[in-house]
């Protein structure tokens, strides 16, 4: 009994497990969503940074502003935009970080110590994108070194 109910509920599973005809097709997704995106490459030259404020004054800080064309109002508006500072350029250990960067740095002078932390960041608007470092010590009188930054819009 045991077996010829079992049997009979295994042709009913395998009866009600058939596929049907294959329905019609869905309806596509929006137009452009998450499937365009742009790299972009930038290198400020450590003599190309502009001092913002006095030099060691409080709150002065150093920037360069690049005209970009591809940042148009549908990105900036709609999409996304990531910001990395290459570190290591064309090294074997060559690496991205993420806007912002921070890096705490110091050095020794006989039994002084110098301390301060480097803030890298970025910022963008509709036709331009802007790189920005600022220093905990406010010690502006030495220009950042070259840097070189890469964006990622997506859209």
């Amino acid at each position: 009994m045991k077996t010829k109910l079992f049997l009979l509920s295994m042709i009913a599973a395998a009866l009600a497990s058939c596929e049907g005809p294959m329905g019609p097709q869905g309806e596509p997704g929006a137009p452009g969503e998450g499937v365009n995106w742009k790299i972009l490459y930038y290198t400020v030259r450590a003599n190309d940074w502009h001092l913002v404020g006095g030099e060691n004054e409080l709150n002065s800080y150093y920037m360069y502003e690049f005209d970009e064309p591809e940042l148009s109002d549908f990105i900036y508006e709609s999409g996304n935009v990531l910001g990395y500072i290459i570190l290591n350029s064309g090294k074997s250990n060559e690496t991205l970080s993420p806007l912002p960067y921070n890096i705490a740095l110091g050095e020794g002078s006989g039994s002084n110590e110098f301390l301060w932390t480097e803030n890298y960041f970025f910022d963008y608007m509709p036709g331009s994108v802007a790189f920005f470092v600022y220093y905990s010590d406010f010690n502006t009188e030495i220009k950042p070194p070259t840097c070189e930054f890469r964006l990622v819009m997506n859209w």
